[in-house]
C-alpha cells in the first residue's frame, strides 16, 4: 500500500500515526510540491489534495475514511476507537478537522501572496480557529484513559498550529497538557512537522 502526502500535511499524518499504532505497512509517497497542477501528484485525487491512499486498484481519499478502511481490515477490533458513533466523539472528530482545514487554507493564501489576509474572510477562519479552540480546552479531559483517534487528531492538529504559528496558544492549557501527554510516543515523534520535514529534504523533497 501507499499514502500519498506532503511531509506537514496533519491530514496525511494522522493515517501515518495510525498506521504506525497497529503495525499497517505503508509507502509515504510525497507529491512533488504542495501546489502542483494536475491529479495524478496526489494519488489520482480529483479534489488535488492529501492525502490518497492506495491500496491495489483502489484509490482511497479523506483521511478519516482512509482510517477506517483501515481499520476495518486490519484491526477488525478497532483499539484505537476510530468508527465509534458516540456523539461526542463524532463532534470533537469535526472540530479538530475544521480546525486543521481552515488552517490549511490561511497558510495557503498566504503562500499565494497577494492577499488581503485582514479581509473578513480570513478574519472569520481565524476567529473559528480561536472559538473551536476554546471548544476543545473546555471539553478535554486532560487525564481521560487510553490513546485513541480523537487524541491522535488532537495531536495533529495542535502540533501542526504550534509549527505554523498562526495565533497565539497559550490559552488553550488543557488541550496542551493532553497532547504532551503522548509526544514521546514512537508514532508520534517519527512524524512531528519537524521530523517528517527533515526526512523529507533528505529524500531530495522540496515543497515545489
Amino acid at each position: 500500500m501507499q499514502l500519498v502526502g506532503t511531509p506537514l500535511s496533519h491530514f496525511t499524518r494522522k493515517v501515518r500515526i495510525v498506521c504506525a499504532e497497529l503495525g499497517i505497512e505503508v509507502e509515504l509517497v510525497r507529491p512533488p510540491g504542495v501546489l502542483v497542477a494536475g491529479t495524478a501528484a496526489y494519488g489520482d485525487n480529483p479534489l488535488r489534495r492529501v492525502p490518497t491512499l492506495i491500496d491495489g486498484e483502489l484509490h482511497l481519499f479523506e483521511s478519516d475514511h482512509i482510517v477506517r478502511y483501515l481499520v476495518a481490515r486490519h484491526d477488525p477490533s478497532d483499539r484505537l476507537g476510530v468508527t465509534s458513533v458516540d456523539a461526542d466523539a463524532l463532534n470533537r472528530l469535526a472540530a479538530i478537522n475544521g480546525v486543521m482545514a481552515n488552517e490549511v487554507t490561511l497558510i495557503l493564501s498566504k503562500r499565494a501572496g497577494g492577499v488581503n489576509m485582514d479581509a473578513p474572510y480570513f478574519t472569520k477562519l481565524l476567529g473559528s480557529i480561536a472559538s473551536t479552540l476554546d471548544w476543545l480546552d473546555a471539553r478535554t479531559q486532560v487525564e481521560a484513559p487510553a490513546f485513541n483517534y480523537r487524541d491522535i487528531a488532537l495531536v495533529c492538529m495542535w502540533q501542526h498550529l504550534v509549527h505554523y504559528g498562526l495565533l497565539p496558544l497559550e490559552d488553550y492549557t488543557r488541550v496542551a497538557a493532553r497532547v504532551a501527554l503522548f509526544a514521546d510516543r514512537p508514532s508520534v515523534l517519527s512524524t512531528t512537522p519537524e521530523r517528517s520535514l527533515a526526512d523529507a529534504k533528505a529524500a531530495g523533497w522540496s515543497p515545489g
